[in-house]
Formats: structure tokens, sequence, C-alpha cells
């Protein structure tokens, strides 16, 4: 039988090369958005690195319900996007913290929108075939674009005063992430526990 924790060498050089583009990242947005969204999203992706890493990394996601609330999630999240974008999120953003940079209604739908939404949709194809890197956009998702920043639209508006783009939705989104949270942790303990998951629940023996 073999070890679950045994990590192939390929998969450690992705985590190094996932961490340095993460920096990359996280530096290229200080530079070209508003620092106060880039600080939400540079420790959300630090937080989920550290979750990945302690989880999924070494034991890829095996419950297909992790992926089921995933996608759903990540559905939910075109939804909460909409209310955003009707609401001229951006502009509202820039006004409300008076940002060190301007944020354009075209970048909000390019990088949030059309760039993380593909990313979203790759991350739950890989997940399927157990791919560590796809797995780490899911924590990433689920901590940084769900909860994070779900909460963060409660805060928003005891700022501003009054209603902000993006609170009608935020309770759904910050539901879906949570759940998509608790499967990851289930999911991880079971593994970690040698407990085997129920065939029903396991990717391993899902039909093409």
């Amino acid at each position: 039988m073999n070890n679950i924790h045994q990590v192939p060498l390929a998969a450690r050089i992705t985590s190094l090369a996932l961490l340095v583009i993460i920096i990359v990242a996280v530096t290229i947005g200080l530079l070209t958005l508003p620092w106060q969204a880039m600080i939400i999203l540079g420790g959300a992706s630090t937080v989920a690195y550290i979750g990945w890493f302690k989880t999924s990394y070494r034991n890829p996601i095996k419950s297909k319900r992790v992926i089921a609330a995933y996608l759903i999630a990540v559905g939910f999240q075109f939804i909460h996007m909409a209310e955003e974008y009707n609401g001229h999120f951006p502009h509202e953003f820039v006004r409300l913290f008076h940002t060190n940079h301007d944020w354009t209604e075209k970048s909000f739908l390019l990088t949030f929108v059309f760039g993380f939404g593909a990313l979203w949709l790759f991350a739950g194809a890989g997940s399927l075939y157990r791919m560590r890197i796809a797995n780490y956009f899911v924590w990433f998702y689920a901590l940084g674009a769900g909860l994070i920043n779900a909460i963060s639209h409660f805060v928003f508006p005891i700022i501003n005063g009054g209603y902000f783009p993006g609170l009608y939705t935020a309770a759904g989104h910050l539901f879906f992430s949570i759940l998509v949270l608790r499967f990851l942790i289930i999911d991880a303990r079971q593994q970690k526990q040698h407990v085997g998951i129920d065939d029903s629940e396991d990717l391993d023996r899902m039909t093409p």
C-alpha cells in the first residue's frame, strides 16, 4: 500500500514555483491595483497556501462533494459579481478608500470576473484529477474570493454609512465559502486518519 503522505519530487518543485508566482502576482497587484484590495488578496493567498500545504498538498482532494460545493460556490460568485458590476463596485471602492490607483470597470471585469473566473473553473477541472496545484486554488477561492471577500462586504457598508455594491449577495457568498472550507477540512481529516471515504464520495471511483 502506498504511503499517502509521500509527496513526489515534481509536486515539491511545483509548491516552490507556486510560492514564487504568489509573491510576483501580489507585487504586480500592489503596483497596479488599489493596495487595500491587494492586501486582502495577498493575505488570503498566504493563508490559503498554508492551509493547502498542510492538507491537500500532501493528500489531494478525494471527496467529490468538495468539488460539487466548490463549483456551486463559483457559480454564486458570478451572481455576486453581477451585483458588484451593476453597482459600479470599482468606482465605489476607489471613492471609499481614496486609493493610490484608479480602478476601472474594464480592469475589474478582465481581472476579477473573466480572469479569476476562468482560473476557478480550471481549478475545479484539475481537482477532479487530484492535481495538487488545482487544489491550492480551491483553497484560495474558499478563503480569499469567498470567506474574506464576503466578510469585507459586511464591513464596507459600515464604513460607507449605507449600501455598498455586493452587500445583498454577501450572505450567500459567505455560506457557500464556509461550506467548501468545511468539506475541505473533513476530507483532509479523513485522509489523515486513513479513514476510507465512502465509494459514492471518492473521486478515484468516479466513472468517466
